[in-house]
């Protein structure tokens, strides 16, 4: 292993991370929940939202079909500086949390985190019927 290999790894061990309670009713599509540092986060998610007047049938929707699953992402915005106090040698101590829902390519973290690239694509239509006279 590389000397710049051992560094990285020695920064991502940081701290220990006590959490009496954490309550969560929802977690999905693409999301994430993390307790600890971590290097990066990447959730990342792509929906095909379909809402059908008529009813559910077995028609098929392919992801293909649509042009914006295919598109590129934009290059990284430049870091946001934000302030904050850094306690390498001190654990992360949580009484008790509440998270009503997190969803569509989120993170809910307790510790820290070098690098966030989330990631989502979300086509979303209507299939109406045609109107019969």
């Amino acid at each position: 292993m590389s000397k710049m290999s051992e560094e990285k790894i020695i920064k991502m061990i940081k701290r220990m991370v006590y959490v009496d309670e954490i309550e969560t009713q929802s977690l999905a599509i693409g999301s994430v929940m993390e307790i600890g540092d971590v290097h990066r986060a990447a959730p990342f998610s792509r929906i095909l939202a379909v809402q059908k007047e008529g009813g559910v049938e077995s028609d098929v929707y392919d992801f293909d079909d649509y042009s914006i699953f295919s598109m590129k992402s934009s290059p990284p915005l430049p870091p946001v500086q934000v302030e904050s106090f850094h306690y390498h040698h001190r654990p992360i101590q949580i009484d008790q949390v509440r998270v009503l829902g997190v969803s569509t390519a989120g993170t809910f973290q307790v510790g820290g985190v070098d690098h966030v690239d989330a990631l989502n694509y979300t086509k979303h239509f209507r299939d109406l019927q045609d109107e019969e006279q």
